[in-house]
């Protein structure tokens, strides 16, 4: 390819970058990551030939999500991996597919509950409901007819906002959240019996320490004497119960800046396990 064509190529691929790297993160959870597939798609539309392509943007997306796809399938993410911020992108950018670039940001609850799903659910619900691609199109991303296509979307719809009935021996939504103010409140005022109460004899509570790695306290007594320092190392924390898909957490912020979630899974009236994550 000449010079010239190179150059025209790639201003018009940098046009669609931030756009490229919002979706790409919000398949993978990882701007890093999600940098990683932008320039595969770059790689790949530089050495194509383009006279075939009508819709750059277009193209570039299915491209974007193949890649990401491919990512989603073949790894298994570490939980103790923390997602990254949201990619600035271009809110004046026209057209259906950049609702998400303006006002409707995507959560750091929502993109734990993503990446709860299969990657094919994930890459559906993205496309369709965050980005507005039509299912014809997502279908042949996801190797599916487009009515499967639908389907994928409706089955992470459900998962992300709790619709689907939980498991058998799983607390009720109403059950979880009132768990998880009891125990918000137990550990706020220091009430030993209180958290014993609420926590299960043999919870597991798993911390994120960032480079030290995972610490796992297991045990009611262990657990609840943790808690217990709650208010001393929680001054100038906000917290927020926030659904996550078929569970609740408590998100903690400090200066309106997430910095932690705290997942929590209970049966019943009891907290069988919880896992504290480090946003940044």
């Amino acid at each position: 390819m000449p010079h010239g064509e190179q150059r025209e190529l790639a201003a018009a691929f940098d046009e669609h970058r931030r756009y490229l790297a919002a979706v790409a993160y919000r398949m993978l959870g990882s701007y890093a990551d999600a940098e990683d597939a932008v320039q595969e798609a770059w790689l790949r539309l530089a050495g194509s030939s383009t006279a075939g392509i009508d819709d750059l943007r277009a193209w570039l997306t299915r491209v974007v999500s193949r890649i990401c796809l491919d990512q989603l399938r073949a790894r298994t993410r570490r939980p103790e991996d923390p997602l990254d911020a949201l990619p600035d992108v271009e809110a004046a950018d026209p057209g259906p597919s950049v609702r998400a670039e303006t006002a409707d940001r995507v959560s750091y609850a929502l993109m734990l509950v993503l990446d709860q799903l299969d990657p094919d659910e994930r890459l559906a619900y993205v496309l369709h409901d965050v980005f507005g691609m039509p299912f014809d199109e997502i279908a042949g991303v996801v190797d599916r007819t487009p009515a499967a296509a639908r389907k994928l979307a409706s089955r992470a719809r459900a998962r992300i906002r709790g619709g689907e009935d939980p498991p058998a021996g799983v607390a009720s939504r109403q059950q979880q959240r009132a768990v998880v103010e009891a125990f918000l409140a137990a550990a706020g005022s220091g009430d030993f019996r209180a958290l014993m109460a609420v926590l299960h004899p043999d919870v597991e509570f798993r911390i994120d320490e960032g480079p030290a790695g995972i610490h796992i306290v297991r045990g009611a007594e262990q657990v609840a004497a943790g808690a217990r320092g709650f208010r001393e190392t929680a001054v100038g924390y906000e917290f927020e119960i926030v659904a996550l898909g078929d569970r609740f957490g408590v998100l903690s912020s400090v200066d309106g800046e997430p910095s932690s979630i705290l997942l929590i899974t209970s049966e019943g009236d009891r907290i069988v396990a919880m896992e504290a994550r480090r946003l940044a």
